[in-house]
């Protein structure tokens, strides 16, 4: 998938209460596994530091997934565009819990040639495996076919198996990649009528 670039980290741990206020919570509620509510809506211009706070909490065998390989920080550049994504280029929505924290973030990349975008997930390592993934997916998805794209799809690594199961789950195909033999290439049609029915 679509990588991070960066050569920076914060620290491992959580600033919340030294660095924000009140949140006010937005969005598309939907509840987790386990019943927790969170909201799901766009990515925002403000979300800087949520999203730098979201990425010191994943494990480093997460940002390897992620992005296929070891990844330390994210730069303020980084940063900056995660957050104000391009319109024309993409999209990007967040899932966000009651304090305004960052607990799962999905993003499309637009290829107006093809008709098609690439997407790329991650999800709090605290609600893995609780539906945060599945909802952001299905955004991701919704997205895709309101740009009237042909395709949606992404790059895994065959040891990812949770991404590669919620793939499938959601109705994507797989395809191996010609002399890549620990990736694969995870693809959905978005006019096939059996995907619209996992929406």
């Amino acid at each position: 998938m679509t990588p991070y670039h960066s050569p920076t980290r914060p620290p491992r741990r959580d600033h919340r209460a030294a660095t924000t206020s009140p949140a006010t919570v937005d969005g598309d509620a939907f509840r987790t596994v386990d019943g927790q509510t969170l909201w799901l809506r766009p990515v925002r211009p403000d979300d800087v530091e949520a999203l730098q706070r979201g990425f010191a909490r994943l494990t480093p065998e997460q940002i390897r997934l992620r992005v296929f390989h070891r990844m330390n920080e994210l730069s303020p550049e980084m940063l900056h565009l995660l957050a104000n994504v391009d319109p024309e280029r993409g999209a990007a929505f967040v899932a966000t819990d009651a304090d305004g924290e960052i607990r799962g973030e999905g993003r499309l990349y637009v290829d107006r040639t093809l008709d098609s975008a690439e997407f790329a997930l991650i999800v709090d390592p605290s609600l893995t495996g609780k539906g945060v993934g599945r909802a952001l997916l299905r955004r991701l998805l919704a997205e895709s076919r309101r740009r009237g794209l042909r395709e949606l799809w992404g790059l895994v690594l065959t040891e990812n198996t949770a991404m590669l199961d919620l793939a499938a789950y959601l109705g994507a195909e797989r395809e191996a990649i010609p002399g890549e033999l620990d990736t694969v290439r995870v693809r959905f049609a978005l006019d096939d009528p059996r995907l619209a029915a996992t929406d």
